[in-house]
């Protein structure tokens, strides 16, 4: 069994209760508690948030990309009964527009019941920058733009945490579909490399949150990933997009959780 779901499944049984007291570090008698009480067959409540690759644009398999892949997979997991999808992500969806949607009010609800939250954006942010500047597109407007990306990516974070300060968020990072056609080094990868960067940054300063890594899965279609488009993944890219999120929850738990990182209400626990 792994091991990132013992810490989910735990995490799903202090989903929906209300935050109370501060939070302390977890007790002996309360980990004997969640031990037992993980093996409760459990209705998880997943929300996903973001942009086309969210959306699943591109799945010719029309199993909503990595959403409904990892729901599948979710589903195999000891103490989950069931897996319901809210898939919220929208193709072309900016950060900035994310925040709106946010904003709006209409997802509270939705995410305040949340266990387990998937979010990937960061891609039309770079493709707004590249068509402002397609003409004499240079690193320098990026920089400039960063910033800003980062501003609203922890405008994200911080609006999500008001609604649901403990379910796991799983914050999947940006690719350069434009690497496919060629092989050479150039200023892009670096910035692929600094926006990534930002982004796990914003893993690591959350406890409950795990930065998936997807870059070098579609730096080459070698593996015939892309769709015909040669801009979003395949059935066979999504694919490996999921195996890279199971794989990473597994890796980040042994991490983070052999070190005691995670923190738990004993009064938040399902009974």
């Amino acid at each position: 069994m792994k091991k990132w779901i013992v810490y989910l499944l735990s995490v799903v049984m202090l989903a929906g209760c209300e935050t109370q007291d501060a939070v302390h570090n977890i007790k002996e008698e309360t980990k004997k508690i969640l031990v037992t009480q993980m093996f409760k067959p459990k209705d998880v409540q997943y929300v996903a948030l973001g942009d086309s690759l969210t959306e699943g644009v591109g799945d010719e398999a029309e199993n909503e990309g990595y959403v409904g892949r990892l729901k599948t997979d979710m589903e195999t997991w000891q103490g989950v009964r069931s897996v319901t999808i809210h898939n919220e992500a929208k193709k072309g969806r900016r950060s900035d527009q994310l925040i709106d949607q946010l904003q709006s009010g209409k997802l509270d609800d939705t995410l305040r019941k949340a266990n387990i939250i998937t979010l990937t954006i960061g891609g039309n942010d770079l493709m707004k920058i590249v068509r402002e500047h397609i003409t004499e597109l240079k690193k320098k407007d990026f920089d400039k733009g960063r910033p800003k990306f980062q501003q609203r990516y922890e405008t994200i974070m911080e609006m999500i945490r008001e609604r649901n300060p403990i379910a796991p968020i799983i914050l999947i990072g940006v690719y350069n579909p434009l690497t496919i056609f060629t092989k050479e080094e150039s200023e892009m990868n670096t910035i692929m490399d600094e926006w990534n960067s930002d982004i796990r940054g914003f893993a690591d300063d959350d406890p409950y949150a795990v930065f998936v890594n997807v870059e070098d899965l579609f730096d080459t279609n070698a593996n015939l990933v892309y769709h015909t488009d040669f801009f979003h993944p395949n059935a066979r890219g999504y694919d490996q997009m999921t195996a890279r999120i199971i794989e990473t929850l597994e890796e980040e738990n042994l991490k983070k959780l052999s070190q005691g990182q995670f923190d738990f209400q004993e009064d938040s626990i399902d009974e």
